[in-house]
């Protein structure tokens, strides 16, 4: 199954819960109809029968509006995506700063993994009040997506291991289960909120007089019955959904990082003593999201929201001896700040394409085919060139200022009259001392070349979305004045400048991660063409003009971007065939053509991995 089938099995596993919700609602609304009916002394005989429509609509509505309520509450919480999933189950943020070993080091795995896949890096949280081994991705889109894991987990697993455990939290990404698990909390939180209505008429019948007492306290009773009830068919909904997409992440795991050492490493941590337990009150409501039984680790058989532990190893590694390995004490591999080096020589990591050879054509069938995967030599491949990345580059990008910093020195240019041009434009907009910090990372970032450019952007997108609104907007000022500087749009610019209107805090930037992609090819025809003379002009580039611009309406182009991401997953498939197509007409894939696929992509939520974007790239 490619990314797109994927895409589109999601959008049906979406039908098949509002399905199955919807039965559930049903079966409760029948449940208190009937015993509604019993507590009035009405019954199901008489000249009316068992259907009293006045009292069914009571009935009906009322629990129709609690679940509704609950549902929206939750989903309004969730509206963020990954980071308010995380922060509701007690995560805490690492930060970029962090003198945590263990958490540089999750940060690393994480960076590598995003690269190597083309999914821009999601934020990274830490469970830190929870020892058990488990882990969790979150959010409505690759956009908005979070990575979280216990400090069981820091602490007990190997790097592999903790590589292994993150690769299967990218398939979740990777593979549309984000959105619909977070779908699937905030409808259950509607549920859950029946219970809490009928404790609050319990506790409003104890106070109540004597005459009407007793049957406001009956309807409590009966609503927090039927909220636990309301839990059980939530379970089972989990289950249903969860259960066999946790088979699938577990074989992508060992896909994508060719080894069944890490995952199956992880599994047997969990199955001895240290377990996968989640003590978070919330831990419930997202038993779904989980790597392993959280709050129900005790479930099994059809309440169980996630495969045995054992029967999961045994898919990965048949040889297995049924034997789990105990964590009771810290990881004894040693976790330091050096430790977590690159592997790989550096002749080894120059490129990011395993296509890199000279001779290797690359094809429309192989664009498509690398897109939503990954493969242990561009793994390998990101992990090095994180590592040639300058450490003090690194630790600040991964701050807003640094990563703000970054982003107006991409933007200079190597002409010096222009570039001092540029630096007064930063200097006007955000201070001297920050145009001396563009250009200090200019300098530093220089020699990595102009392939590292899009690679950089994807390591500072984490701590750009922490920048306030109104930073946003002023950032988004000062590098529209940057790239107008000399009146016209290099590719590059172009694609910097999409990439940031995807992931810069903005009120509109909520909307487009929660909005669901419908339209066909056909009804983005004009569209369609627009972007894709963007790329045939993109293609028109000389070989050796680095500097050579593009004549754009960049406003029709924004227009014509902003209406493709309403592309169902079909249509974006179609486009982006179209655009690499384009690219491809004379055989290569020139680094102009690869910025602006790649701004094309962003707008369609589709990950382009290095392996996708050429040798150039």
């Amino acid at each position: 199954m490619d990314f797109f089938e994927a895409q589109e099995e999601a959008v049906v596993r979406s039908r098949t819960l509002f399905f199955l919700f919807l039965c559930a609602v049903l079966s409760m609304i029948a449940v208190v109809y009937a015993t509604a009916l019993v507590v009035l002394g009405v019954g199901f005989g008489g000249s009316g029968g068992w259907l009293h429509p006045d009292l069914l609509a009571v009935v009906a509505g009322g629990m129709i509006a609690v679940i509704g309520m609950g549902a929206a509450i939750r989903t309004a919480q969730l509206r963020k995506g990954g980071s308010a999933v995380a922060g509701l189950l007690g995560g805490i943020r690492v930060r970029s700063d962090t003198r945590d070993p263990a958490e540089r080091r999750l940060l690393n795995v994480v960076e590598e993994m995003s690269i190597a896949s083309g999914v821009p890096v999601p934020a990274v949280f830490v469970l830190g009040d929870e020892n058990g081994i488990n882990a969790f991705a979150a959010g409505h889109t690759i956009h908005d997506a979070a990575v979280a894991v216990t400090r069981g987990s820091l602490e007990s697993l190997t790097r592999d291991e903790l590589q292994g455990v993150v690769a299967h939290e990218f398939s979740h990404i990777l593979n549309g289960d984000m959105r619909l698990n977070v779908r699937l909390m905030g409808l259950l939180y509607g549920i859950l909120l029946l219970t809490i209505a009928g404790r609050v008429l319990a506790q409003t019948g104890g106070r109540r007089g004597r005459d009407r007492a007793g049957q406001i306290a009956l309807v409590g009773v009966v609503l927090i019955l039927l909220g636990y009830l309301g839990v059980l068919f939530g379970r089972l909904i989990q289950a249903a959904v969860s259960r066999q997409r946790e088979f699938l992440a577990d074989a992508s795991a060992v896909q994508f990082t060719r080894s069944r050492d890490g995952i199956a490493g992880a599994l047997k941590k969990i199955g001895g003593k240290r377990g996968s337990r989640i003590r978070d009150a919330h831990a419930a409501e997202a038993e779904h999201f989980f790597l392993a039984q959280g709050a129900g680790a005790a479930l099994a058989g059809i309440l169980a929201t996630h495969p045995p532990v054992s029967e999961r190893i045994r898919r990965i590694d048949p040889a297995w001896d049924g034997r789990f390995q105990d964590a009771d004490a810290k990881l004894s591999e040693p976790v330091s700040a050096t430790s977590d080096a690159s592997v790989a020589a550096p002749s080894a990591v120059a490129g990011f394409s395993e296509r890199s050879a000279p001779d290797s054509r690359p094809s429309v069938p192989a664009f498509l085919g690398s897109i939503g995967t990954l493969g242990a030599a561009s793994l390998l491949q990101a992990r090095g060139f994180v590592e040639r990345v300058p450490q003090g580059v690194r630790e600040a990008i991964r701050t807003p200022p640094g990563a703000s910093d970054l982003v107006c020195a991409l933007l200079l240019s190597h002409d010096p009259d222009l570039r001092k041009r540029q630096l007064e434009i930063v200097a006007a907009s955000r201070g001297a001392g920050e145009a001396e910090d563009a250009l200090e990372m200019w300098d530093a970032i220089e020699p990595l070349g102009s392939e590292a450019r899009l690679p950089l952007l994807d390591l500072a997108l984490p701590a750009l979305r922490e920048v306030s609104a109104g930073e946003s907007a002023a950032l988004q000022v000062t590098v529209s004045r940057l790239i107008r500087a000399d009146g016209r749009v290099l590719p590059f610019e172009f694609a910097l400048f999409h990439i940031l209107q995807r992931h810069l805090p903005s009120p509109g930037t909520q909307r487009l991660n929660a909005r669901r992609g419908h339209l066909e090819l056909t009804q983005l025809r004009r569209e369609a063409q627009i972007v894709l003379s963007v790329v045939a002009r993109a293609g028109s580039i000389p070989e050796d003009g680095t500097d050579e611009a593009m004549e754009l309406d960049l406003d029709r182009v924004d227009e014509a971007l902003e209406r493709l991401r309403m592309a169902s997953p079909r249509a974006r498939k179609g486009i982006l065939e179209a655009a690499v197509e384009a690219a491809l007409g004379d055989g290569r894939f020139r680094p102009a053509e690869v910025e602006v696929v790649r701004a094309i992509a962003e707008a369609l939520d589709v990950p382009v991995p290095p392996i996708a974007r050429g040798p150039a790239a």
